[in-house]
């Protein structure tokens, strides 16, 4: 049996005193940026570079277009920003180890935004949205292990609680005012809205909260190569991270996947080629998991602090995969004719469809239980001096979680569509949620051998 390399050491960092408390005006600075990530890459790619990219090439090859930038996107992520992050936990510089590829990565990404903004074809594109993707993670790998390294212990879940709410506001910011903005007032405006929100972001968070840390001993970060071996092969030495890890990747597909192939749901089931009445009913799924996320989001975090953050993982889980399991057997009515009527006339759609609400309702507390607690939870089972290392690894889940999901699902809706209906649905829709009810439960369960974390 061949065994697996020890893990490189990284090179030791001073041991942080206990940090101070932060105000809540401390902690709406320092997630900023947080909201404007969320907003650059939810209005970026689900709004505007599918019309550039439809602009620039044409109906017959948009799908190719977009999937050549989502690949690039993709490998950029999972590759560089967790380098980035090891990166700067051997930074020695008089502003802190964060702040200078946060403040460096930030202005870059403005500049690459204008060459998107003025692309007039499709490779300089392209070329724009690599350099993006290379600047926007060296930022975005330091700036998550900074909150780590100013929250003390006692306020984790606290601070969960806000990074859980300042995701799902770049997410609705950015689908709601890009959306907007781009319909009024063209790409040039849209892109601007995106740069303005990323500069007060980096500064807000820059100068709203301190970093504290200081290095042991002064130097370089050290040989390149020895950095990338660091960081792919330390990881794999915490076994808690990984089982978090895993767990995170899991659930994540399950997520993402109800997101990727909902509006196809809609259309081939309901409305029948209707893209207006499919993204209608569509927004109403989606814009109910992310209210009823938002509103569980800050109370799951407190409570995580109460009885750990594992119960929390647990009971999400399982509230997601009831709300898949509610568009498994949506082909059926089994809420009552009298309410399910109701439901249809206020939301004006088939009453089948109307019945969904129900998943909207199911999938966002799950989601909001889930985002409440995921980075404190993260937090407890990694070595904080190496928390840039650990979250710009983490993100390998989160950018992967959507590939492998379209990836995989998608090959599936297609073979099984075309074979006639299953449970009174296009046959690959079942096929599909049923994929996506695994990949949910047995990420829950994945959570369970975590040893480390948050006890009450």
């Amino acid at each position: 049996m061949v065994s697996a390399p020890p893990a490189a050491a990284a090179p030791a960092v001073l041991t942080l005193a206990p940090a101070a408390k932060l105000s809540r005006p401390q902690f709406l600075a320092l997630v900023a940026y947080w909201v404007a990530i969320g907003y650059l890459w939810q209005s970026l790619g689900t709004l505007i570079l599918p019309d550039v990219v439809e602009r620039l090439v044409g109906s017959a090859a948009k799908g190719t277009g977009l999937s050549v930038l989502e690949g690039i996107g993709t490998v950029i992520a999972i590759v560089w920003q967790p380098v980035a992050g090891t990166l700067s936990d051997r930074t020695h510089t008089r502003w802190g180890r964060r702040r200078p590829y946060l403040v460096g990565g930030t202005a870059a990404d403005l500049l690459f935004l204008v060459g998107i903004a003025l692309a007039g074809s499709f490779w300089p594109l392209v070329v724009a949205y690599t350099f993006l993707q290379f600047s926007s993670n060296t930022a975005q790998g330091p700036y998550q292990g900074l909150a780590p390294d100013i929250v003390p212990e006692e306020q984790r879940g606290t601070a969960s609680g806000f990074y859980g709410l300042a995701n799902l506001l770049g997410i609705l910011s950015g689908t709601v005012g890009g959306g907007l903005i781009l319909a009024a007032a063209g790409r040039p405006a849209a892109v601007a809205s995106i740069m303005a929100l990323l500069a007060l972001g980096c500064l807000a968070t820059v100068w709203g909260v301190k970093e504290p840390v200081r290095p042991l001993r002064p130097g370089g970060v050290g040989p390149f190569l020895g950095v990338v071996r660091s960081t792919f092969l330390t990881p794999l030495a915490h076994r808690d991270f990984l089982w978090l890890m895993a767990s995170r990747l899991l659930i994540l597909m399950g997520v993402v996947g109800i997101q990727s192939f909902v509006l196809y749901y809609f259309s081939d089931t309901y409305f029948h080629g209707s893209t207006r009445a499919a993204t209608g009913a569509t927004t109403g799924l989606v814009g109910a998991v992310i209210l009823i996320a938002v509103l569980v989001t800050w109370p799951a975090a407190r409570l995580s602090d109460r009885i750990g953050r594992k119960p929390l993982i647990v009971l999400g889980g399982l509230l997601a995969a009831a709300g898949v399991s509610v568009l498994l057997f949506s082909g059926y009515r089994w809420l009552p004719e009298q309410l399910l009527n109701r439901l249809a006339d206020l939301l004006a759609l088939p009453p089948l469809a109307a019945q969904t609400l129900l998943a909207g309702v199911l999938l966002g507390l799950g989601f909001g239980a889930f985002m409440s607690v995921d980075w404190a939870y993260i937090t407890d089972v990694i070595p904080i001096e190496h928390a840039g290392l650990f979250f710009g690894f983490s993100n390998i889940a989160t950018a992967g979680s959507g590939v492998i999901a379209r990836f995989v699902a998608g090959l599936l809706l297609d073979h099984f569509n075309a074979r006639g209906e299953l449970l009174n649905l296009p046959g690959g829709y079942p096929v599909v949620f049923t994929l996506l009810l695994a990949w949910i439960l047995v990420g829950t369960l994945f959570v369970l051998p975590v040893q480390r974390g948050h006890h009450p």
